[in-house]
């Protein structure tokens, strides 16, 4: 009888079962290793960076360094660690696979853990700026990390073109940055226009509600710069009004009698109505006042003006020279009343926050304590 041919099915499942084998330290071994630390006992292997995306790439760490700025990387390491030195050197280290992870960012993380900081580059984008954040968050170190991006943010800040300012605010969310959270707020609501309500686009669920409340802080300073060139506007108006008409070295209201004016005639002072008009001219010319003069039509295009310029063209506006040495007693005093609302205005603008409060936001209204970026409440 001739010996039994073996069975197609049985090699079949131990060719699966090879495929399906738990693969060894070997195996998961990259291409190419970038030494964080050298002669560090951990190795993170990542599928690839934006340069090389088709090669895996392995970071030669140090898991105490990793393990003490992120809890969450020292559960990974202790459940990856090899259960006891063994000679062969590539098994003695804790290798562990993070096909999911951003290598970039991952790379200027384990480098900021590493206090390896003459290693990172001057400037990056806000986009990686963004993903580190949210890797730092992800593995609990951005309190460990944060101080490394300061000058990142700081960079970025006084760049002629940083980018997207909104990835900017989310990364400063995420980073925990009050200073610069609320520089970039108000950055981004500067640039708004002032005729529109903008809304940004948040990236993450987490943000989305960042989003609007930055749209609601949009609308309310709108409303109070438009208040505030009204009251400014109000200072001169009123000369205008019934009850600021009035005869030379009288009360508005009253009249001079038949006996202090033999001849019949009474003249009414026109002082403050002629420097009120200077004024709203002067302020016309400028481009502040009345509201259609934030749109105008130039080259083919409709162009609007924005929350900041309007805010400049206040902030250097200056009131045109008047004499009103002819004013009498029933004046109302219109060049010190512009001249006091304008300083106000101006001081307000000066002083006012224009973005958001970080630490206001996570309170969810007001900080009681002491904000981290000082502002007035």
């Amino acid at each position: 009888m001739s010996p039994r041919a073996a069975s197609p099915l049985k090699d079949d499942r131990s060719t699966k079962r090879s495929k399906t084998a738990t693969p060894t330290p070997q195996d998961m071994l990259p291409d190419k290793i970038a030494e964080i630390v050298s002669g560090g006992d951990g190795i993170l292997v990542l599928n690839g960076m934006a340069a090389a995306p088709a090669t895996s790439i392995g970071l030669r760490v140090s898991t105490h360094a990793l393990s003490l700025a992120s809890p969450v990387f020292g559960d990974e390491i202790a459940r990856h660690k090899p259960p006891q030195p063994n000679a062969d050197a590539t098994t003695s280290e804790t290798i562990i696979s993070l096909p999911g992870e951003d290598a970039d960012a991952m790379l200027l993380l384990c480098h900021i853990l590493h206090l390896q900081n003459d290693k990172l580059p001057t400037r990056i984008a806000p986009s990686l700026l963004l993903r580190l954040g949210a890797l730092a968050r992800k593995y609990e170190c951005v309190v460990a990390a944060g101080r490394a991006t300061v000058y990142w943010f700081d960079n970025l800040y006084f760049a002629d073109d940083p980018g997207n300012i909104w990835e900017i605010i989310e990364a400063a969310y995420l980073w925990d940055e009050a200073i610069f959270f609320a520089r970039f707020t108000s950055m981004w609501v500067l640039r708004q226009l002032m005729n529109s309500k903008g809304i940004a686009a948040a990236t993450t669920i987490e943000t989305q509600k960042l989003a609007w409340v930055l749209s609601e802080r949009l609308g309310t300073v709108q409303s109070d710069v438009r208040n505030e060139i009204d009251n400014l506007i109000e200072t001169c108006a009123f000369t205008f009004s019934k009850g600021a008409s009035h005869y030379i070295d009288y009360a508005a209201g009253l009249s001079p009698t038949t006996s202090e004016t033999p001849s019949g005639k009474s003249t009414h002072c026109v002082v403050d109505a002629e420097g009120a008009k200077d004024y709203l001219g002067a302020i016309r010319d400028a481009g502040i006042w009345p509201s259609t003069c934030w749109s105008w039509f130039d080259e083919g295009a409709d162009k609007h003006i924005t929350v900041g310029e309007l805010v400049e063209k206040i902030k250097v506006f200056r009131e045109p020279p008047y004499d009103d040495c002819d004013r009498c007693a029933g004046c109302f005093y219109v060049k010190e009343n512009f001249t006091e609302e304008l300083e106000r205005v101006q001081e307000k603008h000066a002083k006012r926050l224009w973005g958001q409060c970080l630490d206001c936001y996570k309170a969810g209204g007001t900080e009681q304590g002491e904000c981290r970026y000082q502002h007035a409440k």
